[in-house]
């Protein structure tokens, strides 16, 4: 019946358990949640439940900040033409929002606003990055400066091509960098030798708002002008999935608050479409219903319409604009399902022995690879690479995008077979390439082989990471509400889990086909529980018989009431 790994997180020693729980007041539960977390003492604490924006780290402790801003300074001053220039997907898409939209007012008060461009490639005719054709459109508007955003820190040739026509690159990125760094005017990326940044996993959009911030000070600016986007930098940081501790955690707390109390309008619409709006908005709900909208525009036509959506002034505007990104998502879901049972189809007749998945056809949308990947790795739970076909001007390229499992590093994998590929970049648990056609073969081999000789056995079975054992009699509405100030989750701060031993499960029912209902008793302790998915879990429950479950609480609302129920991750027969 049990279907992943239980890892559980060490506890800390009942000593520190028992002398955090005194110093901040609470239970020893809490306690142990605070100390696995790294919060270890009363200013910990206070910081950790109390974020503040005075507890962001200074801008100019990042390599190449003073640098940037000296020249937005310059450019401002001179009137020189600025072009805002970034990826296509929602880290992309904010970050161009923020710094164009803040430029843009900035403009308006000092010289003509049309100084202040932007530009996102196509992903289906231009692909990743600086292109070519972003290049000659930066050459024909005359533009002296690109701020160039979640995409560059690889671009060599191409700003090599800008600086030979006298065009300056501030790169703002966060993707890992080559040995060797292009030669832009000023490069901003906490992950590049030399740059004693304190955190290196902001999102783009993250490390846009620190240059801005550094420009705010710099030029006596209020900080208030940016604060009106910080709902931007908590979609960035949601959406992208870095770890939501630091600065992030710091940032997705104020970006957070805004939405739920002064949205920008396309934020605000956006919530409006999915009935959000008026209830309050967490990271969930922008993993799973905000962000699949904004990315829908660049994985079918081109991501304009999200983006004037960001940036749009007026709940007319804004209302019109989230109404057609619906429809581009419609579209996108209905385009996706057929994809998705085409490789159904093609994993049945796979090698059952095979660590990975690499699938190609030249059928498939080229914006859609991504999530058909991630798709992927939920099915069958192995590190997956799908590819399409694209044509270039050295030929028929296959282009693709790939997703780990939890704990292995693909960027790795695939960077062993960068011989074949004709680019490629990414992180550790995504990566985007590129290769001639004709080395699809020789890459599935490869990277089989690579996968093969790093990947441990146990790691193909999923994992549910537990906090700690608990008594369910534990679980009460104080302990709960203590919880979710510890938000937003998100990883390296997800949800806590927790295992309950020797329970009884009865009155199992199936809800919308694929999710299971059922009532969970320990000792005097009853509770209402929802397993996600896990209806093939039904016929396995037999009330005389006693389980483990790996869980966690939630509240569930009903009719103005609300109540504590378990989601139970996993169940394991005892007995």
């Amino acid at each position: 019946m049990q279907t992943k790994r239980w890892l559980f997180e060490p506890l800390p020693s009942d000593e520190k358990i028992s002398n955090l729980s005194k110093e901040v007041n609470v239970s020893s539960i809490p306690a142990t949640l605070l100390l696995q977390r790294g919060v270890s003492d009363f200013e910990s604490a206070k910081s950790f439940f109390r974020p503040s924006l005075s507890h962001l780290h200074s801008p100019f402790l990042m390599k190449g900040m003073d640098t940037a801003i000296n020249r937005l300074k310059e450019a401002i001053q001179n009137q020189e033409k600025i072009l805002v220039y970034g990826d296509y997907d929602v880290d992309g898409i904010t970050s161009v929002a923020i710094v164009y939209g803040f430029l843009k007012k900035l403009y308006a008060d000092v010289t003509d606003e049309k100084n202040v461009q932007f530009y996102i490639p196509n992903r289906n005719t231009e692909g990743y990055g600086i292109t070519k054709e972003g290049l000659a459109f930066a050459k024909k508007e005359n533009i002296n400066l690109i701020i160039c955003l979640d995409c560059g820190v690889k671009a060599n040739e191409q700003i090599q091509q800008a600086k030979d026509w006298g065009i300056d690159f501030v790169v703002c990125d966060h993707h890992l960098p080559d040995e060797e760094l292009p030669v832009s005017f000023a490069m901003l990326n906490p992950k590049q030798k030399g740059c004693n940044y304190p955190f290196k996993d902001l999102s783009a959009c993250a490390i846009g708002y620190k240059f801005l911030q550094g420009f705010c000070i710099r030029t006596g600016t209020s900080e208030r002008n940016l604060h009106y986007y910080l709902d931007l930098v908590a979609l960035s940081i949601a959406a992208d999935l870095v770890p939501m501790v630091g600065e992030n955690r710091i940032l997705s707390y104020f970006g957070l608050e805004k939405i739920n109390i002064d949205p920008l309008p396309g934020v605000k619409a956006l919530l409006n479409l999915i009935n959000s709006y008026g209830r309050k908005i967490g990271v969930r709900d922008i993993v799973f219903s905000v962000a699949p909208r904004l990315n829908a525009a660049g994985r079918i036509t081109d991501a304009y319409n999200s983006l004037n959506l960001l940036l749009a002034s007026s709940d007319k505007e804004a209302n019109e604009l989230a109404r057609t990104l619906n429809q581009k998502n419609d579209l996108r879901r209905d385009m996706e399902r057929k994809m998705m049972i085409e490789i159904d189809e093609i994993l049945k007749k796979s090698v059952p022995t095979r660590k990975t998945n690499v699938l190609f056809s030249k059928n498939w949308h080229k914006g859609l690879v991504g999530i058909a990947a991630a798709k992927c790795v939920e099915k069958t739970y192995r590190p997956t690479v799908i590819l399409t076909h694209s044509e270039s001007e050295k030929g028929d390229l296959a282009v693709g995008s790939a997703r780990s499992i939890s704990d292995f590093d693909i960027y790795k994998a695939v960077e062993s077979c960068s011989d074949l590929l004709t680019q490629f970049g990414g992180h550790k648990f995504a990566s985007g390439m590129s290769m001639p056609i004709e080395n699809v073969e020789k890459f599935q081999e490869r990277f089989e082989n690579a996968v093969t000789d790093t990947l441990e056995k146990e790691q193909l079975v999923p994992p549910v990471r537990v906090d700690m054992e608990i008594d369910l009699s534990q679980v009460t509405q104080k302990m709960f509400a203590i919880i979710k100030q510890m938000s937003p989750f998100g990883p390296q701060n997800m949800r806590p889990v927790f295992v309950a031993r020797s329970v009884q499960l009865f009155s199992p029912k199936i809800v919308k086909e694929t999710h299971l209902k059922v009532q969970v008793r320990q000792g005097t302790s009853l509770f209402s529980a929802i397993s996600f998915g896990k209806a093939h879990f039904f016929k396995q429950i037999n009330t005389t018989s006693r389980y483990d479950i790996a869980f966690l609480i939630s509240e569930n609302h009903f009719r103005d009431k609300s109540y504590l129920q378990l989601e139970i991750r996993d169940i394991l027969k005892v007995d």
